[in-house]
């Protein structure tokens, strides 16, 4: 990685200038925390640069500061520190006046100030015991606030040669994805017709092994991240030191590719709650095509996906307590790409998770596990599948549940690489894949289901009957509530034949765990019945059931209850 190198220019002794000018002001911070104004030099000259700021009570680093930005080369170029300047009275209070010489070129300078409920940094006992009996680090602060500025004087003979611009906007970047604010998620698509290098420079927030707001570069063909912005090839960027930064030079082979970013809800370009990195307003990423390889031209176009042309089912965006499902025929074989994100708990078990069932067999097919998923970026418990899954002609059903934390739009840790895909897709892998193979899918609608009592809730008692013509296999598949202490089922089904005998019944010793609390039992079971007539009951007693758990729900919470369908 190609680190970040801060480049000081050569600094000289304070000697006043003849007729010098002031051309910069940068004052009044008692209201606002940050401010920036950009200017251009039209030619090589010196300037004086003047501020005062507050620094740690033990000098370790400022927490009111100036510095000066290359605009062109994103490089500070001066910076206000505590070895430059100078104790201005008892207290915190510095103040620093050097002489520095720049080249002809447009500049950026800001000044910006610790928020206040930062000023506890650096507090010992004593500082506490000075509060007590009469002293005040507010006070200091509230004191200091009142001299923080930064003034910049240039010679009057060269004052035609300096002006106040607007900020540089360059439009040469293959990708900017800057400034970011908070609760953001930004993507961009672009085509490389040859291979390229590029310099990727991107400045995010990090917390030791997370980052909160960063940015990541997808190959769109093999959906493969291709570069990310991990938190232990960062440096820190200036400020406070969860400002992260990555500026390197990468490669990249023809194709198509899209870029990201996401940011958290706090401390970005809408509002610094610490102070902010050398370079806020590049808070994001920005891409610059560095040249062809083997001198060739770089040649980059717009790419825009066409992700809703392969999509079967959309299942994303999943907040907080959903259940949701999806059901889908194939009406022949076919090779899907599942794209998958949730949440793996503390408890090692997922707790936002998707799987995907046969509707037929109530046998899952595919399902998010540890071993199967990566990193989804952010926090650690991001968890995402990207993989394809090969289905043989039938009916699925496409299942996602959350639990009351951490899901779209509500993260109480970095969020992950694409938030919005918080959830499970299903795509069809193929180009060539027609949507003619596939329909909707509706269990209601399935003329195999003869009996279907499911959603059960407290004290219910339930009967439905059906007719067989003729001798058959019948598919049984019930969820319950049910102690291996006693051996007992408290919400339960059975069957009875038409002279009223139980012919089959839901047995503790027969079921298993149906995810959740132990307590949820489960049986999926294949019988043969005779031809006649058949009543299916179902019985719930005062507690733990449908949308009414006292302990965690069961994977399938729907399906609380008895299905009787036709096995072919």
């Amino acid at each position: 990685m190609k680190a970040m190198k801060w480049v000081f220019p050569i600094l000289f002794t304070v000697n006043v200038f003849a007729g010098e000018v002031k051309v910069i002001e940068l004052m009044n911070f008692r209201r606002r925390l940050v401010d920036e104004e950009a200017f251009e030099l039209r030619k090589g000259m010196t300037l004086r640069v003047e501020a005062w700021g507050t620094s740690d009570r033990r000098e370790w680093d400022m927490l009111s500061y100036g510095w000066i930005l290359d605009a062109e080369t994103r490089e500070v170029v001066w910076e206000m520190t505590v070895d430059n300047s100078e104790e201005e009275r008892r207290g915190t209070l510095r103040h620093a006046d050097e002489e520095i010489r720049l080249q002809k070129g447009k500049y950026e300078i800001y000044y910006a100030a610790s928020p206040s409920r930062y000023i506890n940094i650096g507090r010992d006992i004593g500082d506490v015991l000075e509060d007590i009996f009469g002293g005040s680090r507010s006070r200091d602060w509230r004191r200091d606030s009142r001299d923080w500025s930064i003034i910049v004087y240039v010679d009057e003979r060269d004052q035609e040669d300096f002006l106040l611009t607007d900020f540089y906007e360059e439009e040469g970047a293959v990708v900017r994805l800057t400034p970011m604010g908070d609760d953001q998620y930004e993507r961009v698509g672009f085509t490389l017709a040859r291979e390229a290098k590029v310099r990727v420079y991107a400045i995010g927030e990090g917390d030791e092994d997370e980052m909160y707001d960063y940015g990541w570069i997808v190959d769109a063909t093999s959906n493969r991240t291709v570069w990310e912005m991990d938190y232990y090839d960062t440096d820190r960027a200036g400020g406070a030191e969860k400002n992260r930064m990555i500026d390197e030079e990468i490669i990249l082979s023809p194709g198509d590719y899209l870029v990201h970013y996401v940011t958290d809800g706090s401390h970005s370009n809408d509002g610094w709650n610490a102070l902010p990195p050398y370079d806020p307003r590049f808070w994001g990423i920005t891409i610059w095509g560095v040249d062809g390889t083997g001198g060739r031209p770089l040649s980059v176009k717009p790419y825009e996906p066409d992700e809703n042309r392969r999509l079967i089912v959309d299942l994303t965006r999943v907040g907080d307590d959903e259940f949701w499902s999806e059901g889908f025929t194939l009406k022949q074989s076919a090779r899907l790409f599942v794209r998958a994100m949730g949440e793996y708990g503390s408890d090692d078990r997922f707790v936002d998770y998707g799987w995907i069932l046969d509707a037929r067999t109530r046998e899952p097919v595919w399902e998010m596990t540890r071993r199967n998923t990566k990193h989804a970026g952010g926090g650690r418990k991001n968890r995402l599948f990207e993989g394809f899954v090969n289905l043989d002609a039938g009916d699925y059903e496409v299942y996602y549940i959350s639990d009351g934390s951490h899901s779209y739009r509500d993260w109480n840790t970095g969020p992950p690489y694409d938030p919005r895909a918080w959830g499970i897709a299903v795509y069809a892998a193929e180009d060539d894949f027609d949507q003619r193979w596939v329909e909707p899918y509706d269990e209601a609608d399935d003329p195999d289901v003869l009996v279907k009592i499911v959603k059960v809730q407290d004290y219910e008692r339930i009967r439905e009957s059906f007719r067989l013509s003729r001798p058959s296999r019948v598919r049984v598949y019930a969820i319950g509530e049910g102690d291996d202490d006693n051996e007992e089922m408290y919400d339960y089904g059975w069957i009875e034949d038409e002279r009223g005998r139980r012919v089959w019944e839901m047995d503790y010793w027969d079921t298993d765990h149906a995810g959740g609390a132990l307590k949820n039992r489960m049986i999926n079971t294949v019988i043969r019945l005779e031809a006649g007539e058949y009543t299916v009951h179902y019985r719930s007693d005062g507690s733990h059931s449908y949308e009414d758990w006292n302990m965690d729900p069961p994977r399938d919470p729907v399906h609380w209850g008895i299905m009787v369908r036709i096995e072919r």
